[in-house]
């Protein structure tokens, strides 16, 4: 049961991770972190490693979510009123 877990979650986790660092690398070509700081939050000081941060931890949820409503909407029906 445990083994099963461990593949559940990285079966939504590695993807969502690889799908959020191509978002980070392909939004931050177009938006600079400083740029985008000073719109959205202007009195509190970043720096762009820290809008980098905040951007790919950001995009890894969005992805994650997706992921793991897929996974969720896969899983087999569940028989006798038990999840397999």
């Amino acid at each position: 049961m445990r083994d099963h877990r461990v593949h559940w979650f990285g079966a939504i986790l590695w993807p969502s991770f690889f799908a959020a660092g191509v978002a980070t690398m392909v939004f931050f070509a177009v938006v600079d972190p400083l740029d985008l700081a000073t719109i959205t939050w202007p009195r509190i000081a970043f720096s762009r490693e820290l809008g980098y941060s905040i951007g790919f931890f950001m995009f890894w949820l969005c992805t994650a979510s997706a992921s793991l409503f897929t996974a969720l909407l896969l899983r087999p029906p569940a028989r006798n009123g038990r999840q397999p």
